[in-house]
């Protein structure tokens, strides 16, 4: 007898049988189903520790202790003479005691400066002013000249890097380290780790208060 011939029941049977000799989807669909269930779990399981950004300065004054760094070396000191004739109000630190930090980077930034303007005697000026948010405020300002009662500082192995600091504000920032800071908002000067000042300071890093 053919297959054509074959009575439909028995045909029928054929096909049941062939159909339930295969392996079953659902089985796999399952256990599939029951992986991704617990692979979701466990993702779901796992804390990742929270990340916090800060720009406040203490921050800032951290990273700078951070960065390649040396102590100046001083190459003039304010004039005693000067200093009794002009009545200024201040005591002249001991040469010993007279420090002030600098970063490589900020070195180079000041070398920099001075080759583009052909002119090895351009310096950073850095002056203490009363006022600003915090009771005094840092100034920063380009300059050639040196003045009898100014400190002049320079990085030792990275030059022309020239700092001066006058006699009156060297003994609000003395120890202080000088950064050049890259951000978003713009590049900059700034000093750091003021062992002067009171607590962080304002937030925009020139501001701050006096230890009493």
């Amino acid at each position: 007898m053919t297959r054509a011939q074959r009575p439909i029941s028995q045909l029928a049977r054929s096909a049941s049988f062939s159909l339930s000799s295969q392996p079953r989807a659902a089985p796999i669909c399952r256990r599939l189903l029951l992986s991704n269930t617990l692979k979701s779990s466990y993702k779901n399981s796992i804390s990742y520790p929270a990340r916090s950004f800060s720009t406040t300065s203490q921050r800032r004054a951290a990273l700078a202790e951070q960065l390649p760094s040396k102590p100046t070396v001083v190459l003039q000191t304010p004039s005693p003479e000067y200093i009794e004739q002009e009545e200024l109000d201040v005591e002249l630190l001991p040469p010993e005691e007279v420090k002030l930090v600098i970063t490589d980077r900020a070195a180079e930034q000041l070398r920099s400066i001075a080759q583009r303007g052909n002119d090895p005697t351009a310096a950073l000026r850095i002056s203490v002013e009363s006022g600003g948010c915090h009771g005094y405020q840092y100034k920063m300002e380009l300059a050639k000249d040196t003045q009898p009662d100014d400190y002049h500082f320079s990085h030792p192995a990275v030059k022309p890097s020239n700092i001066l600091v006058d006699a009156v504000s060297l003994s609000l920032l003395n120890r202080s380290t000088i950064d050049y800071a890259t951000e978003l908002i713009g590049s900059s000067f700034r000093v750091m780790d003021n062992p002067q000042a009171k607590g962080s300071g304002c937030g925009c890093g020139v501001s701050w208060e006096l230890k009493e």
